[in-house]
């Protein structure tokens, strides 16, 4: 009677799963070909910005009325590339209401990359907001997004890793910058993705712990790294950092091979800070005379009140080193005048800083409003939920009663039915015996011709590997029988190891992984990018290590 109304409630449980099957299928459905073609644009405009940002936002411009009548999904892609394109253009938001919203989106629906970048520039709004707290929150959890993915966008876990070493460093928090910065080179390392601005990044951490051992031998490898890529004039502002770096430690032949590389950068594609870092070097090596003109430079280009005050500043000492008195009175005054410039530009920004702190608060209370009353909801659903559950349950239940009445004659004949089970067990006992034995000869015979097998599968995906032979798709049949033969029950096991995260990719890599082969070799047979391989390589280790390398016998 038991076992019966435990079944009933099974077969009941079974019927709530049926709308929620309804309602994945729903969610599942292939996107229209119109939406594809949407989605796939808004992705080439998003690595556009990272070559011509312009160009990318006359072709955002361009999707902006399509986008309209697209899907949910795409339109909040589209939303997630304008924060892309206003965080390039350094545009300060007023409030974090947009990002906020695709962030909440992309947390339920979409891929973890969508997720990575939409709490990327989530924490990118925050930070132009002043709320660092929030900020740094956003960018740690983009980064465990992206550490536990496998189709991750690197870059972004690059810039979210970088964003976290810069805002640890306006905290004075150098310990945290050098450990982050140095995740951040390693992961550069890793990708050979922008290793150049990851390790100068590293080498300021290392000089902000006063570690100049290492800041000098980071800044040597940046050298190195750019030097390979012909000093392109993307790397600018690093090679104008490295030069104030190596003045600051005395290395004057590195200097003046620095000062060489700068020189040769076009005019128009030179760093903001290309005349202060020159003349700061020249003053540095003595030749007052090229300082002089190089901060006079800096000083009629700047754009704020702080690079004037140090260009002022430094024509004020080179002048006093010349013996030109006139002159370095002249720098002292636009000096003092720019440092009260400094003191009332910095009032301003406080009482700005305030007003536009007060709209944040009023708007966040908003947005607070509206996630108590989405929780309201959600609330109200899950009890609506329960209540139909109760009603179920209450069905099956009577249910149950019902069909035990008609048990109880069953039971009675059931006891009739022992006493023949009990002489029937005796003598199938001795038939199990034999056929257990019989079993076993039968396995260690499956298990020499699963042994023979499984040698011409290996070499068979070898021979794929070394590109002398084609895949075929009925091969990876063969390849999971010829190891569930090997090693029983592993492949159980590695289900169990990743419950429902195991996809066929994941699958067939770690079963590839099993037999032996490389990542590289893998990459060849499955014909995808090494990085990709090598992420799902390292999910495989990370989460079934012991069960890709333990020896496991196929007969007990």
């Amino acid at each position: 009677m038991k076992q019966q109304f435990l079944q009933g409630i099974t077969k009941g449980a079974k019927l709530l799963l049926i709308p929620h099957l309804l309602l994945s299928l729903l969610c599942s459905c292939r996107e229209s070909e119109a939406d594809r073609r949407l989605t796939a644009s808004i992705e080439q405009t998003w690595q556009l910005c990272e070559t011509s940002l312009q160009d990318a936002g006359l072709r955002a411009e361009g999707l902006r009325d399509s986008v309209e009548n697209a899907s949910e999904h795409v339109r909040q892609r589209y939303d997630l590339l304008l924060l892309r394109l206003r965080d390039k253009n350094n545009t300060v938001p007023s409030s974090p209401d947009s990002a906020l919203q695709v962030a909440s989106y992309f947390s339920r629906h979409g891929e973890d990359r969508d997720g990575e970048r939409a709490l990327y520039y989530l924490g990118s709004t925050y930070r132009d907001l002043k709320d660092y707290p929030q900020a740094v929150s956003c960018f740690l959890k983009a980064v465990d997004i992206a550490r536990q993915s496998e189709a991750g966008d690197t870059a972004i876990w690059l810039n979210a890793l970088s964003q976290l070493t810069h805002l640890y460093m306006q905290q004075l928090g150098y310990e945290e910058e050098l450990k982050t910065a140095l995740k951040a080179a390693e992961l550069a390392r890793e990708a050979r993705l922008d290793m150049g601005f990851h390790l100068a990044e590293a080498a300021s951490a290392y000089r902000h712990m006063n570690d100049t051992l290492h800041c000098l031998l980071l800044l040597d490898e940046t050298y190195r790294i750019i030097q390979d890529e012909h000093f392109h004039p993307k790397y600018g502002g690093v090679l104008a950092y490295m030069l104030q770096a190596y003045s600051d430690f005395r290395h004057h032949e590195m200097c003046d091979t620095l000062l060489r590389q700068l020189m040769l950068i076009p005019e128009a594609q030179r760093p903001q800070n290309y005349d202060l870092c020159v003349a700061k070097s020249f003053e540095e090596a003595n030749s007052t005379d090229s300082a002089i003109l190089h901060y006079a430079a800096y000083y009629n280009k700047a754009r704020s009140i702080s690079g004037r005050y140090e260009a002022s500043a430094g024509l004020q000492r080179c002048h006093l080193r010349r013996g030109d008195f006139r002159q370095a009175a002249l720098w002292g005054c636009r000096l003092y005048e720019t440092n009260d410039s400094i003191i009332a530009e910095r009032a301003f920004e406080e009482t700005q800083r305030a007003r536009d702190t007060y709209i944040y608060y009023r708007d966040r209370e908003a947005e607070q409003a509206i996630i108590q009353r989405d929780r309201q909801i959600v609330t109200t659903s899950v009890i609506v939920v329960l209540m139909l559950l109760c009603l179920l349950l209450g069905a099956i239940i009577l249910y149950n009663h019902r069909k035990r009445k008609f048990a109880d004659v069953i039971n009675s004949k059931e006891r009739l039915l022992r006493h023949a089970e009990e002489e029937i067990k005796e003598q199938s006992a001795e038939l199990m015996q034999r056929e257990k034995t019989n079993r076993k000869l039968v396995q260690i015979a499956l298990l020499d011709n699963a042994t023979d097998s499984a040698d011409s599968v290996i070499e068979y995906f070898c021979r794929v590997a070394a590109g002398k032979e084609k895949m075929r798709e009925e091969a990876w049949k063969e390849l999971m029988s010829t190891i569930e033969a090997l090693y029983p029950g592993f492949l159980s096991a590695v289900q169990a190891r990743l419950k429902g995260q195991l996809r066929e990719p994941l699958l067939r890599t770690i079963c590839l992984t099993k037999i032996g082969l490389r990542p590289m070799q893998i990459a060849n047979i499955m014909d995808e990018k090494k990085q990709t391989v090598w992420n799902r390589v390292k999910r495989a280790q990370d989460t079934c290590g012991d069960l890709l390398y333990e020896i496991q016998p196929a007969i007990k």
